[in-house]
């Protein structure tokens, strides 16, 4: 199958890269050109065969180029928080604009390409540890500018009339992190500790995303999490993420209480037994990617562990609560 691949050298997008070329697809990528994507690009081509076509979602002439002759558009590509919520404005032309550039350029070729669309468990809205899985049928509730934009795109897609798949990703970590040189996010604090997470490797949603290509998921919205075995606290996540890291388990007073619902964040636990059932992804579990992270930080590892009251220091300065 000839795959048009957006925001194809980001986390989820290079997992889903690799599965569609180990399945023999033809794969155009589409991507902006940055210092990060050209990199992952130029470590990617020397070993697999794939085509690139650099440019922006927005645009709807590239689009129209990228698009041509595929059977299937797999669209990645978005604006996620924080800079979702720096820069709204930005945010909804590439979210909500950039899809309905690929929309259209889909349909004018008239041939019905196969339309999966990436959301997530953010759609649901503000989620208190408390109650059954998410399904695919729970209602949706926008609480910023991405959950707005990731609602209104999926709605665009389910109204298209083209052959669609929308999957809802739960939580997808980075393989390649660097704590050393990049900015701590302070949005990691405002995450209660008793916050239910689904974790899901990124190795995995590209599988899903891979074999959604083919499978017969037509009209469905599938929910991509790890499954029960990947089922887990905020506070069983981060602890379990920073000591491997190097830094060591951050203390609870810097991290959010929440006073009522509406302060959780928007992450619980997902039903992926259809997911499961028609795409048959779940092949890795949080140890594994615990293991993947310790071998891509490699020697920064062991310089954070040698600098570990200046690392903690400085991740701890994020957080916006007094716990000294």
């Amino acid at each position: 199958m000839r795959v048009l691949l957006t925001g194809a050298f980001g986390n989820i997008g290079e997992s889903a890269l690799l599965a569609m070329v180990e399945h023999g697809h033809r794969v155009t990528c589409l991507d902006i050109k940055t210092p990060h994507t050209e990199k992952v690009y130029h470590e990617l081509a020397v070993q697999f065969d794939f085509d690139v076509c650099w440019g922006d979602v927005r645009d709807l002439g590239v689009v129209r180029s990228a698009v041509e002759g595929v059977d299937v558009v797999a669209h990645l590509a978005a604006i996620i928080p924080p800079r979702s919520d720096i820069d709204p404005e930005l945010t909804r032309a590439v979210n909500v604009g950039g899809t309905e550039n690929l929309l259209e350029a889909a349909i004018e070729m008239g041939t019905q390409p196969k339309f999966i669309y990436a959301s997530s468990v953010a759609t649901y809205g503000h989620q208190p540890p408390r109650g059954p899985p998410k399904t695919a049928d729970d209602p949706q509730v926008a609480t910023d500018v991405y959950t707005e934009t990731k609602i209104a795109s999926e709605k665009l897609v389910c109204e298209s009339g083209l052959p669609w798949t929308v999957l809802r990703f739960g939580v997808v970590p980075a393989i390649r992190v660097d704590w050393i040189n990049n900015e701590v996010d302070k949005t990691m604090f405002m995450i209660p500790l008793d916050q239910r997470v689904e974790f899901v490797h990124t190795r995995d949603v590209g599988l899903a995303v891979a074999r959604a290509v083919t499978a017969p998921t037509e009209g469905k919205v599938l929910l991509i999490g790890g499954g029960e075995r990947c089922r887990m606290s905020y506070r069983e996540f981060i602890r379990a993420t920073f000591e491997v890291m190097g830094i060591g388990e951050l203390p609870e007073e810097a991290f959010l209480v929440p006073k009522s619902d509406e302060e959780y964040y928007h992450t619980n636990w997902m039903d992926t037994r259809k997911a499961q059932e028609l795409l048959q992804f779940q092949t890795r579990t949080f140890d594994d990617y615990l293991e993947d992270l310790e071998k891509s930080l490699g020697l920064r590892r062991h310089i954070m562990r040698l600098l570990r009251p200046l690392a903690r220091r400085r991740v701890l300065a994020a957080s916006p609560f007094p716990f000294l």
